[in-house]
């Protein structure tokens, strides 16, 4: 009894250690603590004025870690990767597909898909995908100000810090927009649009819902449940863990970090909280009395 007792207690300690986006590390021969931040790349910066722990260790951090430092001189970039100079949409989705995914778009963004028809299907499918979040959480709009990833970047070089890119600007844009052929990503967006209109009927949680409620691995299975295949989930998400980590390692070496990246990097099999663990540091949760910040607070 007493075993099966202890056998529940940690399988309750399981369930429930995903609840929170922010992780203390520490141990392992670190002379500091560092600290894990899991963003949400739509989400506004006014979000911290009601997560006044994360805010706090974050200011306290003597160096930051993001995913990618964006130098706006590599603009043209951007362009490079985005655009289809030689193919359109016109000619990548037949007609009544194109009609089916024109409509929407219109629909959810109140823009004209023609005016970006030489703009890769990757890039159609990630602006209706936000547009769908902003649409099916009113708790978005409470939230105002710069992208919260952005605003870490421009308050760590305000103060002078040490801010580290675990990615360059050019390995991400590979990474999201050549890493499919343009017909693959076409197919893509024509399927999930139709799975967005098949399933709009049906109740759950979404990921803006999840990520509120720091509920990692409800978003992690939702990740699995989305992903095109378990290779492109592995590419995008466990691929750039496990490369982060020879990175993350050093600057926490060198001193007290603060590590923000999407929240999707955190559980999994392959997560960045195993990968640690796995690494001999100990990973503790953070956790406020209230997951969602209050919402009074960011108005």
């Amino acid at each position: 009894m007493r075993r099966l007792l202890f056998i529940s207690l940690w399988l309750l300690s399981l369930s429930t250690q995903s609840q929170s986006l922010l992780w203390q590390i520490s141990g392992n021969g670190l002379a500091k603590p560092s600290y894990l931040f899991g963003t949400y790349h739509i989400l506004r910066d006014s979000y911290l004025q009601g997560d006044s722990l994360t805010r706090a260790h974050f200011e306290q951090a003597e160096g930051v870690v993001v995913e990618m430092v964006f130098d706006s001189s590599e603009r043209a970039k951007v362009v490079q990767f985005s655009t289809m100079p030689d193919n359109n949409l016109i000619r990548l989705i037949d007609a009544n597909d194109y009609k089916l995914v024109a409509d929407e778009f219109n629909a959810v963004t109140g823009q004209e898909l023609s005016f970006y028809n030489q703009i890769k299907p990757v890039i159609i499918a990630t602006a209706l995908s936000t547009a769908y979040a902003r649409r099916e959480s009113d708790t978005l709009t409470h939230f105002t100000g710069q992208p919260i990833d952005l605003f870490f970047v421009r308050q760590t070089q305000a103060a002078k810090k040490p801010l580290l890119g675990l990615e360059t600007l050019e390995e991400q844009l590979k990474l999201l927009y050549d890493r499919q052929p343009v017909e693959q990503q076409a197919d893509q967006l024509v399927q999930m649009v139709k799975h967005h209109n098949e399933s709009s009927t049906r109740k759950g949680p979404g990921l803006t819902d999840m990520y509120l409620k720091a509920n990692l691995d409800g978003m992690w299975d939702l990740f699995q449940r989305e992903s095109s295949s378990p290779a492109d989930l592995y590419t995008l998400v466990d691929d750039r863990n496990v490369r982060w980590m020879s990175q993350l390692r050093e600057t926490m070496a060198l001193r007290s970090t603060f590590i923000a990246v999407g929240a999707g990097h955190l559980p999994g099999p392959n997560g960045l909280l195993k990968l640690l663990r796995e690494a001999g540091y100990t990973v503790e949760a953070i956790r406020n009395k209230e997951a969602v910040p209050d919402l009074a607070a960011v108005k």
